[in-house]
């Protein structure tokens, strides 16, 4: 009989399966030859990767999960930052924002202190199937947080009202690490006698997560593990919000899967197009340079297994040249698709074409192509922010504050009690943000180009708009002197052009 565990696992492979399991494998072949095989669910692999014949959808699939990484996530810029997602009483404004700075700071320090940005990429690249992955969590009680991509072919979700739901992980270990890596474990005795025994073979560890309503307002999430399919003991309730240790975000979702459509999904019958056409072109050029070739014999020519480069084939007696080679046309014509293929390989990879002609964009058109393929990968990347960037800062958010963590103590009555609901700024939002400062820069050049500065200066409130661009862009290394510095430096501006005009003249 199947336990809840069992269940639930069962439902989540049958929905990969339906959903990206082909695919998947496939997208691997192409973007990532010689990982197709993490998908096979088996212990050993091969070590020859299966056979392709182009580099490009390998080339575009990293440079679109790099960007898409330091758009999400720069490593250079703050992206944790937090605002208020609900209307904070006047009295409460300042509160507010102390609580909500000491928050970012903790996780914008946390996040510092990980291995965040050296593992984000590998977790980002499986964005090119559709969803990203990582395992987040602190090894000792004292030390930095630690993060794991998880790749796709070890992940099983489910959907559900709220996004994505059930969550497992499927791994091998050799049983002779499983007691180091679950030391308070109650092994099952088949298991521990593999310990001692079959200790270089290897045993499927499962991980699963998945919400309990027994409180309906206030879901907790629970975390089972099996190993071998067996429980081994340490089955517990774990908390709410970010007491997951495995984290999940889809690109490009659709209805009714937890699985996203990323590039290399929809590109797949571009990738399969362009393989094959570089294959026959290789085959036709193996042909013109080493062609098969007849010569006089006194045999039947018998062609009924084919033609094999380089070969000899005999011919009659007396067939005229009988010594010449075999050639039935080359494939040049295939040449001359490739590029469009290149180009809409590129295109599905949210790649801007290069300015044609030899002049270099100016600084902002080449700011205007740069949020233009922002905005491009925005829009199917934003359940990625809601899920992942959002879902990892609610993790840190909850390490931070158990016991070790710098926010463990920490008094935040505003956002603890729920008056203040602390909002993640999503850096898709800021790349829009610029996009409205370069529409407000625009605007302030027409005016001032048509009317002049003098007239520009009393149509326009400098003061006020480069103030309200910089609270819009976020910026953190510009100061504006205050209202009361720019009157005192006015009034000394006046009384020096006033005692220049009192001097006399010569």
């Amino acid at each position: 009989m199947k336990d809840e565990f069992d269940r639930r696992f069962s439902v989540a492979k049958s929905h990969r399966k339906q959903h990206v399991e082909e695919d998947g494998r496939e997208v691997y072949k192409f973007c990532f030859n010689g990982r197709e095989r993490e998908w096979d669910n088996n212990s050993s692999y091969k070590d020859e990767p299966e056979e392709i014949f182009v580099e490009t959808p390998g080339e575009e699939a990293e440079e679109f999960s790099g960007d898409l990484f330091s758009t999400m996530t720069p490593e250079n810029s703050p992206w944790s930052e937090f605002e208020a997602g609900n209307a904070v009483d006047e009295d409460d404004e300042a509160a507010a924002k102390e609580e909500l700075e000491e928050l970012e700071k903790a996780i914008s320090k946390a996040l510092r202190s990980s291995n965040y940005y050296d593992e984000g990429p590998t977790a980002f690249q499986d964005a090119v199937v559709g969803n990203v992955a990582m395992w987040v969590d602190r090894p000792t009680l004292n030390g930095a947080i630690n993060c794991e991509a998880v790749p796709i072919p070890q992940l099983y979700v489910t959907p559900g009202p709220l996004g994505i739901e059930d969550r497992f992980r499927r791994q091998r270990f050799h049983y002779r690490n499983l007691k180091v890596l679950f030391p308070e474990a109650k092994f099952p005795r088949a298991i521990e006698d593999k310990i001692k025994k079959s200790s270089n073979a290897l045993a499927v560890v499962v991980h699963g997560f998945w919400r309990t309503f027994e409180d309906v307002e206030n879901p907790v999430w629970r975390h089972e593990i099996r190993v071998d399919g067996k429980p081994i003991g340490l089955d517990k309730d774990i908390g709410t919000i970010g007491a997951v240790n495995l984290v999940v975000g889809r690109f490009n979702p659709y209805a009714g899967s937890a699985w996203g459509r990323g590039p290399g999904r929809k590109l797949l019958p571009v990738f399969r197009q362009y393989d094959e056409l570089v294959r026959m072109n290789m085959e036709g050029l193996d042909r013109t340079l080493d062609p098969p070739f007849t010569y006089p014999h006194d045999g039947m020519l018998d062609l009924s297994q084919g033609l094999e480069n380089g070969v000899g084939y005999p011919t009659m007696p007396g067939t005229k040249d009988a010594l010449q080679p075999v050639l039935f046309g080359t494939l040049d014509y295939g040449f001359f698709s490739e590029e469009k293929l290149e180009q809409k390989i590129r295109d599905g990879f949210y790649r801007e074409k290069e300015q044609a002609g030899k002049t270099p964009p100016s600084a902002s058109q080449y700011i205007g192509q740069e949020n233009k393929q922002v905005r491009r990968m925005a829009r199917p990347a934003t359940k990625t922010w809601r899920e992942f960037g959002v879902g990892l800062l609610s993790r840190v958010e909850w390490l931070e504050r158990q016991p070790g963590g710098s926010l463990e103590g920490a008094e935040l009555p505003l956002i603890d009690s729920g008056v203040v609901n602390a909002r993640p700024i999503s850096p898709l939002e800021r790349a829009q943000a610029m996009q409205d400062v370069t529409t407000a820069d625009m605007i302030i050049g027409m005016i001032n180009e048509r009317l002049g500065p003098e007239q520009a200066a009393m149509l326009i409130k400098g003061t006020d708009t480069y103030r309200k661009i910089k609270e819009v862009l976020k910026d953190q290394i510009v100061e504006f002197r205050s209202e009361a510095e720019i009157e005192a430096l006015i009034k000394r501006m006046q009384e020096q052009a006033n005692a220049a005009q009192a001097q006399p003249q010569g």
